[in-house]
């Protein structure tokens, strides 16, 4: 059973895990998700707006059979294959028609570079605090094989004992085998462990399930009715792990 945040108490904890998506890495927008299909749009050269690629995912990502399609980021063949049809298929919903395969498959590999991603502002201070602390830090993420590569050009790498990606490790989030292998990689007691990640269903829900506590990252407050631990902001974080005012 996983223990409840009392918001004004501090919990002790000796490592810190991750996600990447939504948590680290995106764009500072509340719409960022959204605004990479714009970006796909144009890069296969079209123009689109945010709020048709909105309209396009509700009928779409909306329907019961696509709400949690599984193995989406298993292997690196399937994480290419999820993300080149999804923006395939909201694209076409939008009016960008035409076979678009090869433009959004070169995209994507523009995308695995990082040439899209920005560093939220809040990573390096927050990482740079726990790190001095001593507090061990790693990765936990759904993506594909090249978020090393992502991580090493953001100069983050050096940050995190150990990551676990799940094109790696052949299973994924919500999947409760992934916390397993990266609790095994902790090597820390569950008691002492923290997880931030921006999902609850995919991150906070699983996370708590195994005994680990788990805060929400929800910059823009987009999941207030989940009622779960959260923060707004990654430099909350070392309060909740005993640094007092991040010093």
């Amino acid at each position: 059973m996983f223990r409840r945040f009392v918001a004004s108490l501090p919990m002790f904890y000796d490592t810190v895990i991750f996600d990447a998506a939504g948590t680290l890495l995106g764009r500072e927008t509340p719409d960022y998700f959204e605004e990479f299909f714009v970006i796909a749009a144009r890069e296969v050269g079209h123009t689109i707006e945010l709020e048709q690629v909105k309209a396009a995912m509700g009928r779409l990502l909306d329907h019961p059979d696509r709400r949690r399609q599984k193995d989406r980021m298993s292997t690196p063949d399937q994480a290419r294959r999820f993300w080149v049809k999804l923006y395939g298929s909201v694209l076409n919903e939008a009016g960008v028609n035409g076979d678009l395969k090869r433009g959004l498959e070169q995209f994507y590999d523009r995308f695995q570079e990082g040439r899209f991603l920005e560093v939220y502002s809040d990573v390096r201070p927050t990482l740079d605090t726990l790190s001095a602390h001593g507090i061990r830090l790693g990765l936990l993420s759904n993506w594909s094989e090249h978020l090393t590569d992502i991580l090493d050009r953001f100069n983050l790498s050096n940050y995190f004992a150990f990551t676990v990606i799940s094109a790696e490790v052949g299973c994924e989030k919500p999947d409760g085998r992934i916390f397993d292998i990266t609790m095994s990689r902790a090597d820390t007691p569950y008691d002492r462990i923290l997880y931030i990640g921006d999902h609850p269903e995919e991150d906070i829900h699983p996370a708590q399930q195994i005994g680990v506590d788990a805060l929400l990252i929800d910059r823009y407050d987009k999941h207030t009715r989940y009622r779960l631990p959260s923060i707004r902001q990654l430099t909350d974080i070392p309060r909740y792990v005993g640094i007092e005012n991040g010093g």
